[in-house]
């Protein structure tokens, strides 16, 4: 602990005269009396048992161990002031945990996370990849971004957008379906599997034969297939928010088929009794836009 005994105000009074060389000048800057300003460096001086001043007719010149002090004084107070600063950011920010599944995460939120922080400055966001759905009795987390049915007992849940499936593959893949082609495919999570679309569901829905699992290759996220059709390597049934950025860069094509719409869907998925922070509620009404103006620029349609 520090056992200096000097006025904080005495000091900062020292560090605005040592800028201004002048009494009155430096008055002004504070909004004291020059009377005052004397009266602190007076006090200061006797505190520090030395003369800080050379006093002339217009201003003051500082002395050698003064033009030191101030120097250490004025990064003092830099430092002070940095952190009064930082702590009144810091309450000030809020911060929210947002699970989503991590395709989503990686291929959709992600390219669109600094409109947020533009539109929220005072929003903290920590990103959380999970599949299955947050058990919010174990898990701090705030809300999931999941793909579901919606229905889950003691849990609310913001429907989002629906999303839609078609085949995709690199612009140079010239292998057709039922020619050969190689398929990628993702193997749908315990919640999605009944939601999810995949190739034998997918050539019923179309009317086509299945082709043999022989040529199939499973991963366990929808953005591997992506990104292995992406490198040449088959053709993989994107799901249209995932593959949109992809398709848009012309990585990927969609190839001639109707999208088909999935039984499942989007939600915001929060606890009935959660705490409902503002920002909380401004995550559910950002996400609801973009997907909203997503929607309205890229219509899954063939």
């Amino acid at each position: 602990m520090s056992n200096l005994n000097l006025s904080l105000t005495a000091l900062h009074t020292f560090s605005v005269v040592a800028k201004e060389l002048n009494f009155t000048a430096a008055a002004g800057v504070l909004h004291i009396s020059p009377s005052a300003v004397s009266h602190q460096m007076k006090l200061l001086e006797a505190q520090l048992g030395m003369s800080l001043f050379h006093r002339k007719s217009k201003g003051v010149t500082l002395t050698r161990d003064a033009t030191l002090l101030a120097e250490h004084i004025n990064k003092g107070f830099n430092i002070l002031e940095f952190g009064v600063d930082n702590a009144r950011r810091s309450s000030q920010t809020e911060r929210v945990v947002l699970a989503v599944i991590p395709s989503l995460l990686e291929h959709w939120l992600i390219p669109k996370l600094s409109d947020f922080y533009r539109c929220y400055p005072n929003i903290e966001l920590q990103l959380v990849a999970k599949d299955q759905l947050v058990d919010f009795n174990r898990e701090h987390v705030d809300a999931h971004l999941h793909f579901g049915h919606g229905q889950y007992q003691g849990l609310t849940c913001q429907q989002l957008a629906a999303e839609w499936v078609y085949p995709v593959c690199a612009p140079h893949y010239s292998k057709k379906l039922g020619e050969g082609a190689h398929l990628l495919s993702y193997q749908g999570g315990k919640e999605d599997a009944p939601g999810s679309i995949d190739w034998q569901a997918w050539f019923e829905l179309q009317s086509l034969n299945y082709v043999s699992r022989d040529r199939l290759t499973v991963f366990s996220h929808v953005g591997h297939t992506l990104t292995a059709a992406k490198h040449g390597q088959g053709i993989a049934l994107a799901w249209h928010h995932i593959a949109t950025e992809m398709i848009t860069q012309s990585a990927l094509i969609k190839m001639p088929y109707t999208p088909l719409k999935m039984p499942f869907s989007y939600f915001l998925i929060m606890p009935n009794k959660a705490n409902y922070t503002n920002g909380l509620r401004c995550l559910g009404e950002w996400l609801e836009q973009q997907f909203h103006d997503f929607n309205l620029v890229n219509k899954p349609v063939r």
